[in-house]
């Protein structure tokens, strides 16, 4: 849905043939006929009559979010695009008109003919994205990204795929809906080429019929962090920040969710979502009980996590959109990799011992709270989280429950350059105090990091990524009795990412 991409696209557009696009057409060819002053207004009152007729309609009920690379391709209008060029509406005026428009088209045909088609297969659809990436090495031997992209310092000065999905997705009924995605990416080792991971596998129940109730069941995405909920399609980005990837390494788990999105709520997601950088529509409230152990992570002990969510979009007065929101979480989690505390060899050591499944519980609870303003044409992103998870002492080797704090700003600007180019640069930095509890003997992740970046988006189904990342911190990788090796680098990588459907 990336609407800006076409804002600019003027010419030999067709026009969509519904009663109200028609009724819009004849109240603008008026105004120009009698050449009126208050042309704006009239045209408000016009849009306004058709305004409920449109938000009587349910939103998607697959996810229509740009995480997958799907794009819709409705054309633009004649009466939008004659009125941004005569200087009646904005470009963000006119962002919004399409956003609505393509939402209606989607559930008109796509939900429609999938769910009420007889064949299986129509009710289905295929998508996804590939990541090739080069990492020109970093200058230092130690840098490391243990929760991003670790090939990057692994097999420096090497093509590798970053990522490589595959999504399936489609709406069996009118209240339920399926969404399986695929992971195959690697390097170029045999045994790395083709990890072959379910990413998601999920199924939403819509308990009302205006889907402002739902539950989804399966392995997804945790309320975690503004960050974690953003699909690699929508994250321009080439990581997640630490701070917020420790809390949700994966960013997904098994579970049982339930989520409340209002109407107004639904179509400003979907605004959002046009922008490419928003997640979607992941509730005004939710609350998930999953297994706290990460993404296709075995449950080393029987303690559940437990999760909330409070978010809300807001559209401001002079038309800029923004998203604000808070989610907490709190479970035990189990440290791989730990050994008795009788040990002589561990690296890290269970102060209360392992538990049946080999694993050493701890404390594990966050509270995150973001606001964002997509790119119109500046952005704006914040996060920041604290809490308590596990660490290793580096004295005693011994896995403590201690504090942490983190977060990062970010700001972007995007330029349209054509009908369908755009160019965004951006800047970020972050900062992380606390472990990894991941990683086996839970590290100290303690890190300050700057990400620059261009993003070049030439085509709806093509991006390119340039970013330099200065980074200090702590190698995870751990030695009994010792300190984590500190380093101070940079690195440069690029990318090359595109979609299909």
């Amino acid at each position: 849905m990336q609407i800006r991409n076409r804002w600019q696209s003027l010419k030999g557009n067709r026009a969509v043939c519904s009663y109200a696009a028609l009724r819009r057409v004849a109240v603008v060819c008026l105004i120009f006929l009698l050449d009126l002053g208050g042309a704006l207004n009239v045209l408000a009152e016009s849009l306004a009559v058709s305004g409920p007729q449109a938000s009587s309609v349910a939103s998607p009920a697959i996810d229509t979010t740009p995480r997958t690379g799907q794009r819709l391709t409705i054309e633009s209008t004649n009466l939008e695009s004659l009125l941004l060029e005569k200087g009646i509406i904005t470009q963000d005026d006119w962002i919004r008109l399409k956003a609505e428009e393509e939402r209606r088209a989607f559930e008109q045909t796509a939900e429609a003919g999938m769910a009420g088609n007889p064949r299986w297969y129509e009710r289905i659809r295929i998508s996804g994205y590939t990541q090739l990436r080069y990492a020109a090495g970093a200058t230092d031997k130690k840098f490391t990204i243990p929760l991003g992209d670790s090939a990057a310092t692994s097999q420096p000065r090497e093509f590798y795929f970053r990522r490589i999905r595959l999504v399936f997705q489609g709406q069996i009924s009118e209240r339920l809906a399926f969404y399986l995605q695929g992971a195959f990416e690697g390097d170029q080792s045999a045994q790395n080429m083709f990890n072959k991971e379910i990413i998601d596998a999920y199924a939403d129940y819509y308990l009302t019929k205006d889907k402002v109730h739902r539950l989804r069941f399966g392995l997804h995405r945790a309320p975690n962090a503004f960050d974690t909920y953003r699909s690699s399609t929508n994250r321009q980005e080439l990581d997640r920040h630490e701070s917020v990837q420790s809390g949700a390494p994966g960013e997904r788990d098994l579970g049982i969710a339930y989520y409340w999105s209002p109407k107004v709520a639904q179509e400003r997601f979907t605004q959002l979502a046009a922008y490419h950088n928003g997640p979607g529509d992941y509730g005004v409230f939710g609350i998930m009980v999953y297994n706290g152990q990460g993404r296709n992570k075995a449950e080393l002990n029987g303690d559940k996590h437990i999760g909330v969510r409070l978010a809300y979009p807001f559209e401001l007065p002079n038309g800029r959109l923004l998203e604000t929101g808070i989610m907490a979480f709190r479970g035990a989690y189990s440290v791989s990799g730990a050994g008795q505390p009788t040990s002589t060899t561990s690296t890290a050591l269970c102060r209360q011992g392992l538990n049946r499944q080999g694993g050493c519980d701890t404390t594990d609870e966050r509270i995150t709270a973001y606001v964002w303003t997509p790119p119109q044409p500046w952005g704006l992103l914040a996060e920041g989280t604290i809490g308590k998870n596990a660490k290793r002492n580096e004295t005693t080797n011994i896995i403590e429950e201690r504090p942490l704090i983190g977060g990062y700003v970010q700001g972007y600007y995007t330029w349209s350059y054509s009908d369908v180019g755009m160019l965004t640069p951006y800047i970020r930095y972050g900062e992380y105090y606390g472990g990894i509890k991941s990683l086996n003997g839970a590290p100290d992740g303690r890190s300050r990091t700057w990400n620059f970046g261009l993003v070049w988006e030439p085509d709806t189904h093509w991006r390119f990524v340039t970013e330099l990342m200065l980074k200090d911190g702590l190698n995870e990788t751990l030695v009994r009795n010792q300190a984590q090796d500190s380093f101070d680098g940079s690195l440069l990588r690029f990318q090359a990412q595109f979609f299909f459907n």
